[in-house]
């Protein structure tokens, strides 16, 4: 998609989400909220742009009909058998809380832990400092919220997780309220000329009865319970520019109008993100923004859709400075003789036509390259199992592949490049030595989160371009890697810097 085309479609979408007449059932439809410029999410919005005349494009936009109608018949199935509660977890919530952290449970093996996968230690550390502190989860692993709030029966913060249903009748009047939103889109769009405009307001109007639609109401409904119980000083939430986020504030702001709104920014910002960089309605904007590190705390400042909310430096659970020390996760210029044998770590994001795209292509340098070691690593959402029950060719690769089971400080320790796209992992990839090697893909926006990077970094099309990539590190002695290596280390340093808890208890007083 061109850069022009991905702008126009940002523009309509904010269009209707900013129209006088915007409802928070509009606000709800996550179809709306253009999250960034990688290809997985843009291929939600092709259609728009390329009017479904054919046979085929007919049949896409009728099995996502379907598919939407399928999952409301589920959700009643799920209606019935639900116990109406709005969450599940502790039995006695304290009262009058200071903080409430909304974040996810991303996956089963999270559950019980202290640390919040997004918030690190901030919420231990705040209530270790006085303060009282909650965090409700919203549930994505496939697991009973019932099942998984039991893990946390014995913790200093206590969690609460949102259910996947209300009450059947609750669950009919979210459908009742959706579809009058999407009968209101759907005139809309007959008001205007046959185009690109048409075309925005129509696919709006099928995507208001989506699950993810139902689901971001259901949220501002459990949100608006939860508020109106604990009545928080504070709600936090995530900056990723998804459509809950906006709902959530607008939801607690509903039910206790003092409350302070902030988002925290936690992973890389990309060169076109766009959902993050820009205001909604009052109601739905954070008070405050802060930032994993200077990097993004630059960028979002230099954002004219942001302008007039305060944005500052929180700092992240995922600094690593202290691991450039540690003799287990060694620096690049400390890894041994360069004529030794080579280590690249292949790190595809969490989302399984990535992982195909960079394991293919790791496949193939992996032939070309026998003296060169290619380590597989996986997203925690991924499996190997189910990739290869998608694709057969990752059953067969060159025995230089292998498939990693360590931690990814160990896995960084022993390799000198790493092959990446759009994930966040990079960052400490080279603040550890490893040469970033991105795959580009042609005519594609570029979801490199190092793009600001000039120096140090190679972008590679091709297994020749990966092999001059590697060439002249395999020829050069250690001591010469010289200045461009220190730039991309201070770079990255500043991406997340340590958490500054102190910092955000003083947004409570």
């Amino acid at each position: 998609m061109k850069e022009e085309l991905y702008r126009s479609i940002c523009v309509a979408c904010d269009h209707i989400l900013l129209a006088a007449d915007s409802t928070i059932e509009r606000v709800s439809i996550p179809w709306l909220h253009v999250v960034r410029e990688h290809h997985v999410f843009l291929d939600n919005y092709i259609e728009v742009l390329n009017p479904a005349n054919n046979f085929k494009g007919i049949g896409r936009k009728w099995l996502r009909i379907l598919r939407n109608r399928a999952w409301w018949f589920l959700q009643l199935g799920r209606a019935v058998r639900s116990s109406g509660q709005a969450w599940f977890g502790s039995k006695e919530l304290p009262e009058r809380i200071d903080v409430l952290f909304v974040s996810h449970l991303v996956n089963e093996s999270h559950a019980g832990h202290a640390e919040d996968f997004y918030f690190g230690e901030v919420p231990s550390d705040l209530v270790a400092q006085g303060d009282s502190v909650v965090i409700a989860l919203f549930n994505c692993s496939r697991k009973p919220a019932e099942y998984l709030a039991d893990k946390w029966k014995v913790s200093l913060v206590p969690r609460v997780i949102l259910t996947d249903s209300l009450r059947i009748l609750n669950e009919i009047a979210i459908r009742i309220r959706l579809k009058k939103e999407s009968l209101s889109l759907k005139k809309l769009a007959k008001k205007e000329p046959p185009g690109f405009a048409r075309r925005v307001l129509t696919r709006a109007s099928e995507e208001a009865l989506s699950g993810g639609a139902h689901t971001t109401l259901r949220m501002s409904r459990q949100i608006d319970a939860l508020v109106t119980k604990l009545q928080p000083k504070v709600i936090v939430g995530t900056h990723e520019g998804h459509a809950w986020e906006r709902v959530v504030f607008a939801a607690a702001r509903s039910a206790h109008p003092s409350v302070l709104c902030i988002s925290y920014q936690h992973a890389a910002v990309f060169r076109l993100q766009h959902a993050i960089r820009r205001c909604l309605a009052p109601k739905y904007n954070p008070d405050q923004i802060l930032t994993a590190g200077e990097v993004s705390c630059a960028q979002l400042k230099s954002s004219p859709g942001l302008e007039g909310i305060p944005i500052s430096v929180l700092g992240s659970n995922r600094c690593f400075k202290e691991s450039t020390t540690n003799p287990e996760c060694q620096t690049h210029t400390d890894r041994g003789d360069h004529s030794a044998g080579r280590v690249c770590l292949v790190l595809p994001e969490g989302i399984p036509s990535e992982c195909h795209l960079m394991f293919e292509f790791s496949i193939l340098c992996a032939r070309a390259n026998p003296e060169i070691q290619f380590i597989w690593r996986l997203h925690p959402i991924v499996s190997f199992e189910s990739l290869k029950a998608q694709n057969s060719r990752l059953l067969n690769h060159p025995g230089n592949i292998i498939l990693s089971k360590a931690t990814l400080e160990e896995d960084i320790a022993r390799s000198h490049w790493a092959l990446y796209r759009g994930t966040t992992a990079i960052v400490q990839a080279v603040v550890a030595g490893l040469r970033p090697i991105y795959l580009e893909l042609p005519d594609e926006l570029t979801i490199d989160p190092l793009y600001e990077l000039n120096a140090w970094r190679v972008s590679v099309a091709s297994v020749s371009e990966f092999q001059r990539a590697t060439l002249p590190d395999l020829k050069t002695p250690n001591t010469q890697l010289g200045s461009d290596f220190e730039q991309a280390r201070r770079y990255c340093e500043a991406f997340y810097t340590p958490l500054n808890v102190g910092k955000f208890a003083a947004l409570i007083q």
